[in-house]
């Protein structure tokens, strides 16, 4: 369906491109919720930060992150970013230096 730009008027412009906004954000907050429903509270994860490796617990889903609490401190990360490691209280099926090798190759 091809749109003949060059026939809007401005303010058609401006109200297209409020919909072109709204829907990319629509399409994002999906891809966000679809990587959040993969976690769930009391799941290991590890993930990187200023380019170590961390691990933690999900302590909570949020909207747009997680919450991890570490040893010493307590972060919000997007999903995006979270591997998921084994469950609590399940045995572990990769150390977090085998998860971060794998990734690497």
């Amino acid at each position: 369906m091809p749109i003949d730009l060059e026939s809007l008027s401005v303010q058609e412009l401006f109200e297209l491109n409020d919909r072109i906004i709204r829907r990319v954000h629509y399409l994002c907050s999906l891809n966000t919720r679809a990587h959040l429903d993969r976690f769930e509270p009391g799941d290991r994860v590890a993930f990187q930060c200023d380019g170590r490796a961390a691990a933690g617990v999900v302590v909570r889903v949020n909207r747009k992150t997680l919450s991890i609490k570490s040893k010493d401190s307590r972060w919000k990360v997007p999903p995006q970013f979270v591997t998921k490691l084994a469950r609590l209280g399940a045995p572990a099926a990769k150390t977090i230096e085998e998860i971060l090798g794998e990734q690497g190759r």
